[in-house]
């Protein structure tokens, strides 16, 4: 890393409060969740600092609830596949030691949509976040997440392409890629007493990356370890043949 990237690295990257107001131009007051029309509330989600084509860029990302249109509260509820939308502003700074160093490059009122019940994924903030440069200049990100279902946690990442080109018709400048899962841990509802319904499994997952010939996008690969449930009661311990495998499906723009 040379002096002028390292330089651009240190630099402290915008609030999350500040990309809030770059992506919606409202103004929340420090706070970060506010509501911004239509009943819609934003919340920031993630901030990731990364270097592509010579620039070094921040992007922060931030969810939006469904319109409600002056609902009452008892209209109002949260239905199990009632998704966000995810939003972003994205900065880049060529001048690390100015004293505003980030330049504005763009908000984004719909990079895609996910998650239930009006929330998007949670940020693992055990796991890193990982990228892969694509052949074509890209960058693919991987968001560390998790979310629960039927009491069990599922940990996953979020994927989201950037695109620093000059956009064309229908291109945007991160898109939404979709959900893989890495692991899961039914410790919350499990019973560790032998022989009992539902036995304590946990499992993880190493994420890489493996270039596709013909293809900008990668597969991806998850070798999983730990543990899983075969059955009621029994769990079996995984080995080096357990693997998932996701790969770009480019009808759905998603990995399946």
């Amino acid at each position: 890393m040379n002096n002028e990237s390292k330089k651009a690295t240190e630099v402290q990257p915008p609030s999350p409060s500040s990309v809030l107001y770059f992506i919606y131009q409202k103004d929340g007051d420090g706070a970060l969740s506010y509501e911004v029309e239509n009943g819609s509330w934003a919340t920031y989600w993630y901030g990731y600092s990364f270097d592509l084509g010579g620039k070094h860029y921040f992007t922060g990302f931030a969810t939006q609830t469904p319109d409600k249109y002056g609902k009452s509260e008892e209209e109002d509820y949260a239905a199990p596949d009632a998704k966000v939308t995810i939003t972003q502003a994205t900065f880049f700074t060529t001048s690390p030691e100015a004293e505003k160093p980030w330049t504005f490059d763009g908000n984004q009122y719909s990079v895609g949509e996910f998650g239930g019940y009006e929330k998007g994924n949670v940020i693992d903030e055990t796991r890193k976040s990982q990228s892969y440069q694509t052949p074509d200049g890209k960058l693919l990100l991987a968001v560390p997440t998790w979310y629960l279902a039927t009491g069990v946690q599922v940990n996953t990442f979020d994927l989201l392409l950037f695109n620093p080109h000059e956009l064309k018709v229908d291109d945007k400048r991160w898109d939404y890629l979709g959900n893989i899962v890495i692991g899961t841990d039914n410790g919350a509802a499990c019973d560790e007493t032998p022989g009992a319904k539902q036995a304590c499994a946990k499992s993880t997952g190493t994420l890489s990356f493996e270039p596709q010939e013909g293809s900008n996008l990668p597969l991806l690969k998850v070798q999983r370890s730990g543990t899983e449930t075969v059955s009621a009661g029994k769990v079996r311990t995984l080995g080096s043949g357990d693997t998932y495998e996701y790969r770009y499906d480019s009808d759905k723009k998603q990995y399946q």
